[in-house]
């Protein structure tokens, strides 16, 4: 059956493209693509410098869902689907490479992604700042960084975080609190609120 294609733009929502995807859109599939290949790739280069490992674990994933997409169920989040799906699949592809390294050597440079109209505001005022961040993140314990990581800069709640981490929600919600005393510690409070601010 010929599936008739939408037109769909960066404003769509993304349970309308899963749901156009799943029945073979292919417009949906590559604005899903579009939307959050360079996020998960961020989030990839957390556990392993080597780009091509995580590019091609990404590719993996892309192609699976593509081909079992008529199989695949209704998601409320499809950001948490694909950071999960990514997570195992990156995991599992480190486990079986012989140049994979120990991830808690990778949390160290978590700084957030801006959107193009950003960028040109941002780039000349907020180098030092974001300096700053990822050097006092890089010093948190790397299950705290990831936590931060995936509530702050991915947006996850926190019973997403817990399920993508095989973990308690009070547990995500205790790492939360441990990570934030600690940078409320370290950080001039001035920083600490803008930091909160801009996350």
């Amino acid at each position: 059956m010929q599936v008739l294609l939408a037109q769909f733009s960066s404003h769509t929502d993304d349970s309308i493209l899963w749901q156009h995807f799943r029945v073979g859109d292919e417009e949906a599939y590559t604005e899903l693509t579009r939307r959050y290949y360079r996020k998960l790739i961020h989030y990839g280069r957390k556990f392993t410098p080597n780009v091509q490992l995580v590019e091609d674990s990404l590719q993996d994933v892309l192609v699976h869902l593509w081909l079992h997409r008529r199989t695949l169920n209704d998601t409320p989040s499809v950001k948490f689907y694909l950071l999960k799906s990514f997570r195992n699949q990156l995991f599992k592809t480190l486990k079986t490479n012989p140049d994979r390294i120990e991830l808690d050597s990778r949390f160290d440079e978590l700084q957030p992604e801006f959107s193009s109209e950003e960028v040109y505001i941002q780039q000349e005022t907020d180098q030092s700042f974001r300096a700053k961040v990822g050097e006092l993140l890089a010093q948190l314990p790397e299950r705290q960084r990831e936590v931060i990581y995936l509530r702050f800069f991915q947006g996850l709640r926190p019973e997403e975080i817990a399920e993508l981490l095989t973990i308690k929600p009070q547990s995500v919600s205790n790492i939360l609190q441990r990570a934030l005393a600690n940078l409320r510690e370290n950080w001039p409070i001035s920083l600490f609120i803008v930091l909160l601010l801009l996350l």
